[in-house]
């Protein structure tokens, strides 16, 4: 099993080159097809930074190709044509995108979909949203990047956040790829407690077991959560390893069109300083 149809979604250049770049190092890696969906956030859009005002709009209209959406478009096409790997590049609205769903569409057919988090939660929906759709309605894995990261590695050494439940198995086997290229992989759990039904008798042994016989070499810590949150305390592991990735199920739920997170899956998503690969 490898990655070979990678997705990296981009508004604008100077918020999403986390994912661009991330794109092409696995895409390098793997040999894989990648692919940028620039999506267009014209000045009349709900997804605009700032309410424009009515002038604002018939400006950025009559602009045509020199509008605001337009201009993103050109930077992160010269930035896409100037790095190391090919980008296939592909265009829609972000109305359509997400309120028609077509985002999904695209995500569906690609082993991966890389999202650069929102550095303003608070202003930017567009991305927030984005991530909750493909998180949740793909059916694949999502690896979330952080908003300053330019880095160059990205699984040299990873954390599993393993808490024996379905979603976190699920984002094992999505990760096997990357855990099987990775110097030092560790298998993470909190305040786990032994369970015929979870973790077995010893927390993280059987799922280092099975890694094993994938080839993967890992390593089990069994964190002492000493009134941490379950995501603080994973994320001081993260730290305290020099992960580069931390791999863990997303939890959260649909209703009434409104995706709600479980509390460890919020606060990584909304703080972790380290790309998150998850998977619901």
């Amino acid at each position: 099993m490898a990655i070979k149809d990678i997705l990296a979604l981009a508004i604008r250049l100077e918020d999403d080159e986390p994912a661009l770049r991330a794109a092409g190092i696995l895409a390098l890696r793997f040999g894989a097809h990648a692919t940028a969906l620039i999506l267009a956030v014209h000045a009349a859009s709900n997804y605009a930074p700032e309410m424009a005002t009515l002038s604002r709009v018939l400006e950025d209209l009559a602009a045509g190709a020199r509008g605001t959406a337009a201009r993103e478009r050109s930077r992160i096409e010269t930035w896409l044509n100037e790095v190391p790997h090919k980008f296939e590049i592909r265009d829609l609205l972000i109305e359509t995108a997400l309120m028609r769903r077509e985002v999904l569409a695209h995500a569906r057919r690609a082993d991966l979909s890389i999202v650069t988090r929102a550095a303003r939660p608070a202003s930017d929906r567009a991305r927030a949203d984005l991530l909750d759709a493909v998180l949740f309605g793909s059916g694949r894995p999502v690896l979330l990047m952080p908003p300053d990261w330019r880095g160059e590695r990205l699984f040299d050494t990873v954390v599993i956040g393993w808490d024996a439940k379905r979603e976190a198995a699920r984002a094992v086997h999505d990760a096997l790829p990357l855990l099987a290229l990775a110097r030092d992989v560790v298998i993470a759990t909190v305040d786990a407690k032994p369970s015929s039904s979870g973790h077995g008798a010893t927390p993280g042994k059987d799922l280092a077991a099975h890694l094993a016989r994938h080839g993967v070499s890992v390593r089990v810590n069994n964190v002492d959560g000493m009134g941490r949150s379950d995501g603080r305390a994973l994320l001081d592991c993260a730290i305290a390893v020099g992960a580069d990735m931390l791999v863990l199920g997303a939890y959260g739920h649909g209703r009434a069109e409104q995706w709600l997170l479980g509390g460890v899956t919020r606060e990584l998503t909304l703080n972790s300083p380290i790309p998150l690969f998850m998977s619901h």
